[in-house]
């Protein structure tokens, strides 16, 4: 029986779209489907532990002054990755860090950092996630930092502090402040954690501490290793009940302009806290000049650039006690005017 004109009229209509939006729609989608299937840079990774294809692109290095290797993920929007997810290039880890929300959804773009270091630390008597540890993106913020601090009147000792990025998982969320990691062969200790910032990542800022040739394992890298199934050799003194310091200063930074920000007690708000350092951190380059710090007052200029708009950067101020209290304040880059 022959199909009647208007009936496949209608079946082409329903395959091309029925509407103008969904007729171009589906012209990007098949753009985009071949450039995936030709492009000379699609390979073979495994994302989460499956095996899939994806193009990885080149970032530009301007933007975060060489300090990490760049890639952009370009993916099919029925492939399964999101923030925090792990993939495997090349026989090397990567982190995804970003997802865009594309405004044509014909396909997934992401950024992703490399991995550069592998954490490990005992849960349960075991070394974490099966053994192996958890990968993470790790950047030095000793360049914005001082790096030393001060011993009684006249001794000083390293002081380094190090951002560090992992994937928020079961595993990640245990570990809390103070507690103690290996970063490459020396020991830190961890200062504040962000799960909010960045959804799917958890981040760490990390104080360079000394090692404990007791209980910590150096051929493992691993701190802490005998405290966790023994006798407790290493336990934080009690820390008491201390004020809710803050930051004081605009949330909202505008491009091309100064702003500047003190410690304070919410109940004391014109006694500015004396600070050991202040931490500027950002994943990609410094969205700002810093033009006075001192231990009571952080001043800083937002760089006159458009393409900061959206980003966020972290500011944290160590205040001036016996616990060292970290107190955090997290900026929005907004338009200049």
């Amino acid at each position: 029986m022959t199909t009647p004109p208007y009936l496949a009229y209608r079946k082409r209509m329903q395959r091309a779209g029925l509407t103008r939006f969904e007729r171009s729609m589906k012209i990007k989608s098949h753009e985009f489907n071949k450039f995936f299937a030709d492009t000379l840079d699609k390979e073979s990774c495994v994302i989460d532990d499956i095996p899939t294809e994806a193009v990885f692109q080149d970032h530009s290095q301007a933007n975060n002054k060489d300090l990490s290797d760049d890639k952009w993920l370009v993916l099919p929007n029925e492939t399964k990755a999101i923030v925090g997810s792990y993939v495997s290039w090349r026989d090397q880890q990567w982190l995804v860090f970003t997802k865009e929300t594309k405004t044509i959804p014909t396909h997934q773009q992401m950024k992703i950092k490399h991995v550069n270091q592998s954490v490990k630390w005992i849960i349960d008597g075991q070394v974490c996630n099966g053994g192996l540890g958890w990968g993470a993106y790790v950047q030095n913020q000793t360049l914005y930092t001082l790096g030393v601090s001060t011993t009684g009147h006249f001794l000083q000792v390293a002081n380094a502090k190090m951002m560090l990025y992992m994937q928020k998982n079961d595993e990640t969320s245990l570990l809390k402040t103070n507690d103690r990691i290996y970063v490459g062969d020396n020991v830190y200790k961890i200062k504040f954690r962000d799960i909010v910032s960045r959804i799917g990542l958890i981040n760490f800022l990390l104080e360079e501490d000394t090692t404990n040739t007791v209980s910590d394992n150096d051929e493992l890298k691993i701190a802490d290793y005998w405290n966790k199934d023994g006798d407790e050799v290493n336990i934080d003194p009690p820390v008491e009940d201390l004020p809710d310091f803050e930051i004081d200063g605009d949330v909202k930074a505008r491009c091309g302009r100064s702003y500047v920000y003190h410690v304070i007690d919410p109940e004391h708000p014109k006694e500015y806290i004396k600070v050991t350092d202040w931490v500027l951190e950002n994943m990609e380059d410094m969205p700002f000049y810093v033009l006075e710090r001192s231990d009571t007052v952080l001043n800083v200029r937002i760089k006159d650039d458009s393409r900061l708009i959206g980003t966020t950067a972290t500011i944290t101020a160590f205040v001036d006690n016996e616990q060292q209290t970290p107190v955090t304040k997290a900026l929005s880059i907004i338009s200049k005017y």
